[in-house]
């Protein structure tokens, strides 16, 4: 099969592979689509932490199912169309049995720890397998893992019907964790982002976007509010800056979500944590609970003309290493999807 292989880092290339061969608990998709994430251009610098190599990267796919093993493969038809979560997990630690499997202690992720979606097939474990009906469009469905990134994290937040949220960062996970709590009941939803094409975007959507490099910034974080401080802050865009806003910015007794991988610890005043007696929440990835909902959320179409919005560009396989330049280099990028099969 063709694959994109990193075989080590900064060194990307289209190879021939053998096709998976899958155990019990395991089937083979066929890729249609699949979504460059930042994970991807971590582990092609060789900037994700536990990553191996060689590795055919890629998590956020969709495809055809073609063979499938053991237990819980009843509930699928071969041809069938599907997602699945892309973590491989104990089912044994306390996380597991508490079905936060996305903090397993043996946690692997496809497309780090084994080989990805930027390929013509992809294995998976048969319990991470969701079906999608034909008539869901594919690339909306190639959304559902970082869907399921901000299902999991305004969940976690413990958001209320009408509570006001700030996201710090507007790339494309800030910006559908904008629309996961709008779509909960969200009062008002403020994005801070500095590029002007995503803050375009978050308006489109009906968020408030504002520009942290502003001069009258603050004075407007609490204006566009009615003076008031944030319920829930959100803090996906990975800057120091983005922490000590969040922890001026919320309310007493509210909540910070951090979602953002970081390059080195934050410069967090816990003087204010205490006094204010904020929670400050850690997310990881999703648990599987929740990529079920972003699946419900793309099959019952809530999102549609919004994920329409949020592709940038989509590229053939053979184009594979130009996608990638493309989603890393260009500022107005949101996702960029690769087609690998018919």
């Amino acid at each position: 099969m063709k694959a994109l292989v990193i075989e080590h880092p900064e060194k990307m290339h289209l190879a021939e592979r053998e096709k998976p061969v899958i155990g019990e608990g395991e089937a083979l998709i066929r890729v249609q689509y699949i979504g460059i994430c930042g994970t991807d251009i971590h582990v092609l610098h060789g900037h994700h932490p536990t990553a191996t190599f060689p590795r055919i990267p890629g998590h956020e796919f969709v495809g055809e199912l073609v063979e499938i093993k053991g237990e819980g493969s009843e509930q699928f038809e071969i041809g069938d169309t599907v997602a699945a979560q892309e973590l491989i997990t104990c089912g044994i630690c306390d996380s597991c049995a508490k079905g936060e499997d996305n903090a397993c202690v043996q946690l692997k992720i496809i497309g780090v720890h084994a080989d990805g979606g930027f390929a013509e097939y992809v294995k998976v474990k048969t319990k991470k397998l969701f079906a999608i009906p034909k008539d869901v469009d594919l690339k909306r469905a190639a959304l559902i893992e970082p869907l399921a990134v901000a299902v999991h994290d305004v969940r976690m937040s413990g958001m209320q019907v009408g509570e006001n949220v700030l996201v710090i960062g507007g790339g494309p996970i800030g910006l559908l964790i904008g629309l996961v709590a709008q779509r909960n009941g969200a009062g008002k939803v403020v994005v801070s982002e500095v590029v002007e094409s995503r803050r375009k975007l978050a308006e489109e959507f009906g968020f408030i976007a504002l520009d942290p490099m502003a001069a009258d910034f603050e004075e407007k974080l609490l204006s566009v509010n009615g003076g008031r401080m944030y319920d829930i802050g959100f803090e996906a865009a990975g800057v120091p800056n983005a922490i000590t806003t969040l922890v001026d910015y919320v309310k007493n007794t509210g909540t910070i979500v951090q979602i953002a991988m970081t390059k080195g610890p934050y410069p967090v005043d816990t003087g204010k944590v205490f006094a204010k007696e904020l929670r400050i929440q850690g997310v990881r990835i999703h648990n599987q609970y929740n990529f079920g909902g972003a699946v419900r959320m793309v099959i019952d179409g809530v999102l549609d003309e919004k994920l329409d919005k949020l592709i940038s560009r989509v590229f053939d396989l053979e184009e594979v290493t130009e996608a990638f330049e493309y989603a890393e280099k260009c500022k107005d990028a949101f996702k960029v999807l690769v087609k690998v099969g018919n």
